[in-house]
């Protein structure tokens, strides 16, 4: 038998968030209780599209906190949408850790590349 070890780690503490990063400005308000990791990362990503069709793919993330994260994925998603991502964090020790993500998407936009950008709150994660 078996036994699979979760790790109970924080998931900023593998995030590579530079200080200045979070830093606010007198002009500008940042609406968001976590500072986001601007590294742009590979992901593999499992849902279901607007056009309800299940889907596998690489995708890119663009930025990613404790809270949430921010994709780009050649297809629309609903709203409320259930998303499975896993990705190699880039402050891990050794070669990193992946994270397997389960997420809800909160928003989605069209981008100049032709790729949708998906807003995506998570709702856990696990180390693996």
């Amino acid at each position: 038998m078996q036994c699979e070890q979760r790790a109970n780690y924080t998931l900023d503490y593998h995030l590579a968030i530079a200080e200045s990063t979070f830093r606010l400005s007198r002009s500008v308000f940042e609406r968001r209780a976590k500072p986001r990791s601007q590294n742009k990362m590979m992901a593999r990503v499992w849902g279901v599209d607007s056009d309800d069709q299940p889907f596998s793919l690489d995708c890119v993330l663009d930025n990613i906190s404790a809270s949430g994260l921010y994709l780009r994925l050649p297809r629309r998603m609903k709203f409320s949408a259930s998303l499975s991502i896993a990705v190699r964090l880039p402050n891990s020790p050794g070669d990193g850790k992946f994270a397997a993500i389960n997420g809800t998407v909160i928003r989605d936009r069209k981008e100049h590349d032709g790729h949708t950008g998906v807003a995506v709150k998570i709702i856990e994660h696990t180390f693996i």
